[in-house]
């Protein structure tokens, strides 16, 4: 195959040939048009364009933003590797070639494009790289970090640029501004902040008072990058002095142009600061916008222009109008960081926590809060609290065994006459280390029992907090052995210990306040939650496993369209199910839950909550589970009232009220004993009794089937066929509690 090519020669004009020399330069049988593209030259423009791809106007423009790379780069001591960069051909063909203007490099009323679309090379940034990003006009991206985690997290987003400011005063040290940050502390800060940086361009910040003389500057610049690790400083201020009487009122930023020289002379990367300068705040009149005059917005470029002159590899721009930063960046060959400064920089820098909505001041206009972390952090240190309290951290898997020679070689040196009295019983009691390092465990040492007690204390129950732990834990157990489960919400009393049945070969309770069964108003918040008593009185009561998982565990987050649930038809017209809609939805989903997750051969109720009985033995037939209901009489207090978590909310003269509930259910059992089977007559019995007390306020009376809660006007004689039980309900309002009950009338 024969490719023929256009080859550049001096001069920059192009020939004609074949693309390998070991072929001829054309075929024989050319015809003469052909042949005269082989013999003529072609001009610069046209084989700068096939050769490159771009115009000579472009390629000036090139050529220029090399040379001015390589002058900046030369004064740092980098000149004899950027200048590798151009070749021979390149440096002579810029001779008397004057920059091209904006409107050459693009067609008017387009916007700009890169001049090259290639992404850099993974690797660590460093100026070089950062110049091939401005130089493509690819935005360059900054944030600041102060610490080796969020500079680890900066870094792995894939960020240019860190910058440890001197911010870190109000939003990591908590001052009111950056002028009282030490060069200690941002040294400090450096360091750590670079042992978290693996690819990202660090950027010290020169606190206040550290370069009031070039010399200083530079004694404290190389600190900062000695010790601090810091690829390059940044301080605040622009041109040099000038003369302030005949621009009164023009912005004048503090004159740190011959500190830049100095750092540059001895070294050290420069990036300026102008616009609002945060440490000179106070002479600025407070946070105010810069340049908004055309007088200031001059002094701004002019500033600029010196601080590039003065060996600057960038400059942020901060709070000055966005068409000002726009312009002041096309008027240098540097890169424009901006912060409140608009999208025409060459690139943007935010602080770190604006960005994520971790600080507690006032944010600024400019910033955008990109995730708002403070609420999920606090959530997960309130729920570390808690667990602390509730003794459920650290559980067994977060601690460390000893063998049981050891411990008990442990237990009799502390303790020699006790142990060997107790040596003997604690020889024949089998166990293991991990068995005691429980939630309460500190309190309760089944070993330090044995040995200061004849008999055996009640082993602490095993306490699980996930299901992939339940699961593990019941991975291999023989289906003979029956489990029961006594489903709670925690605030134990009387009525949930006499549902710990023994008939079974272990008993689980599971520790659960279900929020799908709170309305709004409702008390989930304020719910009684007292762990470490609920424990004590669990080990009392024998129970093996306490299942006691947080709510994210039972309700993983999901799509807002996708949360699935349990629900029943027709619940919420029944009298309960009117009263607080969604709440058998809750109860129905949860239990469902706990039956896949724990799979018991028998699950303990209490008759005290009638209609959640009713539910739950229809979610048992109609969705086959394996498990059967034992439901449990209610347990009531010697006055009548039956135990409810609640009851701590009644005052004393509540208390005295409420039993009235159960004697106005006594009265319509009564009256049923008597032979009424009207409902009508029945409720109003009850009603009788409840109106003698102005303190309840009755929400429903109610007398329901025990098969589906379906309410009846007649209830069923004695002897009828297949007549199912039915429940005399009672809810009422005492203050701000809310008490329900109910009997069988049989």
């Amino acid at each position: 195959m024969y490719v023929a090519v256009i080859r550049r020669i001096s001069g920059g004009v192009g020939v004609k040939t074949a693309k390998s020399f070991n072929t001829p330069l054309f075929f024989s049988d050319t015809c003469a048009r052909n042949l005269k593209t082989f013999v003529t030259q072609w001009p610069r423009h046209i084989t700068t364009f096939l050769c490159y791809g771009r115009s000579p106007r472009v390629e000036a423009a090139q050529r220029m933003h090399k040379l001015s790379a390589i002058t900046v780069a030369s004064s740092r001591g980098y000149g004899s590797l950027a200048m590798q960069e151009l070749s021979r051909e390149e440096m002579l063909g810029t001779q008397g070639v004057q920059p091209p203007k904006e409107q050459d490099l693009e067609p008017a009323g387009l916007p700009s494009r890169p001049l090259a679309e290639a992404k850099l090379p993974s690797g660590k940034m460093n100026l070089h790289r950062l110049h091939l990003k401005y130089k493509r006009k690819q935005p360059i991206s900054m944030a600041t970090a102060y610490d080796y985690p969020s500079a680890r997290l900066v870094d792995g987003a894939g960020i240019d640029m860190v910058l440890v400011g001197d911010s870190l005063g109000m939003v990591v040290l908590g001052l009111e501004d950056t002028t009282s940050v030490t060069m200690d502390q941002m040294v400090h800060h450096c360091r750590a902040a670079a042992r978290g940086t693996r690819n990202a361009f660090v950027v010290g910040d020169m606190p206040f008072g550290s370069y009031l003389t070039p010399d200083e500057a530079a004694r404290n610049a190389v600190r900062l990058v000695k010790e601090g690790r810091a690829d390059a400083v940044k301080l605040e201020g622009g041109r040099q002095e000038h003369d302030s009487a005949s621009h009164p009122t023009i912005y004048s930023p503090p004159h740190v142009v011959p500190q830049v020289r100095a750092l540059v002379a001895a070294g050290v990367a420069v990036m300026g600061h102008i616009g609002l300068t945060p440490q000179s705040h106070t002479a600025l009149g407070g946070y105010r916008v810069q340049g908004r005059t055309a007088e200031q917005a001059q002094e701004l470029v002019e500033a600029a222009r010196e601080l590039q002159a003065a060996g600057c590899f960038g400059i942020v721009l901060e709070m000055v109008p966005a068409a000002v930063a726009s312009l002041l960046t096309a008027e240098i060959s540097i890169p424009t960081i901006g912060i409140g400064a608009g999208v025409g920089t060459s690139g943007q820098v935010q602080v770190f926590h604006d960005l994520l909505g971790l600080y507690d001041g006032k944010v600024p206009r400019f910033s955008r809060q990109f995730g708002h972390m403070e609420a999920p952090m606090l959530s997960a240190l309130q729920e570390y609290a808690r667990a602390v309290e509730e003794r459920s951290f650290p559980e067994p898997r977060h601690s460390f065994s000893i063998e049981r020679s050891e411990l008990l070689a442990f237990e009799q040196r502390l303790h020699p006459k006790t142990t060997r009295r107790a040596e003997g019983h604690a020889a024949t009691t089998a166990f293991s280390f991990d068995s005691y390092l429980t939630p309460a465990a500190a309190t309760r040492s089944a070993i330090h029992a044995q040995a200061l007690q004849a008999k055996p204390a009640p082993s602490t129950p095993r306490v699980v907090r996930t299901v992939a732990e339940w699961r593990e834990l019941f991975a291999s157990r023989p289906a003979s052995k029956p489990l029961g489960l006594v489903p709670t919400m925690g605030a134990l009393h009387a009525g949930h210990l006499s549902l710990v049945e023994k008939e079974n070969d272990a008993v689980a309770v599971s520790v659960f306040v279900n929020p799908r069964q709170f309305a709004p108003t409702e008390d989930l918040q304020s719910y009684p939650r007292p762990w470490e008593k609920d424990l004590e009185a669990l080990t009392k009561a024998g129970v093996d496993y306490i299942f006691a998982p947080s709510v994210e565990e039972m309700y993983p987050p999901s799509q807002p369209n996708l949360k699935p649930f349990v629900d029943l038809t027709g619940i919420d017209s029944l009298s309960e199910g009117a009263r607080r809609p969604g709440f058998f939805r809750g109860v129905s989903t949860v239990v469902t839950k706990l039956f896949n997750i724990i799979k018991p051969q028998r699950v303990y109720f209490g008759q005290k909550d009638g209609l959640q009985c009713i539910v739950v033995r229809r979610l048992i037939e109609d969705l086959n589970f394996d498990t059967q209901l034992v439901v449990g009489e209610t347990v009531r207090e010697p006055d009548g009232l039956a135990m409810s978590s609640r009851n701590i909310y009644l005052d004393a003269k509540q208390r005295q009220v409420a039993p009235t509930v159960y004697r106005a259910l006594c009265a319509m059992r009564d009256l049923h004993r008597a032979g009424e089977r009207d409902a009508a007559a029945l409720r109003e019995a009850g009603m009788q009794v409840l109106a003698k007390e102005p303190l309840l306020i009755p929400e429903y009376i109610s007398l329901s089937s025990c098969r589906d809660g379906e309410e009846v006007q007649n209830l069923p004689t004695p002897g009828s066929p297949f007549a199912p039980e039915t429940m005399a309900a009672i809810a009422v309002k005492l203050g701000t509690t809310r008490l329900i009950d109910n009997i069988i009338l049989k």
